[in-house]
């Protein structure tokens, strides 16, 4: 299936590394998301996980953005929805999608995907801008 460049998804969808406990999904209970979204995350695992297996995860979103209030522990259940093996085969990487969220925690996670979108999007464009400075002298 070719891709029509019409994007589906309800959520923005950003590359953010956060960390998740629980899940069962690794021995240590530990894993690191390879992007977010406030409808879900994708990570990388050693072994295949079975779609439709239900998570239990524990996730701290970090203080972010002038008047936030601070670190927020989120608890909440996620579902595997497709796992697949990775190029070069070290590992496989799953996508899982959050089940029950408050509007509050969902909301919560939206405004930190926009605003983390909004300032590594901003770094990058200036480490661009310090680059091409960098070579034309």
């Amino acid at each position: 299936m070719s891709w029509n460049g019409v994007e589906r998804r309800k959520y923005r969808r950003v590359p953010i590394r956060l960390q998740l406990d629980g899940g069962g999904a690794r021995p240590d209970g530990r894993l690191e998301t390879i992007n977010l979204s406030a409808g879900g995350f994708s990570c990388r695992i050693g072994r295949s996980i079975e779609p439709l297996t239900k998570l239990a995860l524990r996730m701290v979103i970090p203080a972010f953005g002038p008047g936030d209030q601070g670190e927020r522990p989120i608890e909440c259940t996620a579902i595997v929805v497709r796992c697949e093996p990775e190029r070069g085969g070290s590992g496989h990487r799953f996508a899982a999608c959050f089940l029950d969220l408050t509007r509050e925690e969902r909301d919560h996670i939206s405004r930190y995907v926009d605003w983390h979108e909004e300032v590594f999007s901003r770094s990058e464009e200036t480490r661009e801008d310090w680059d091409a400075d960098e070579n034309a002298a």
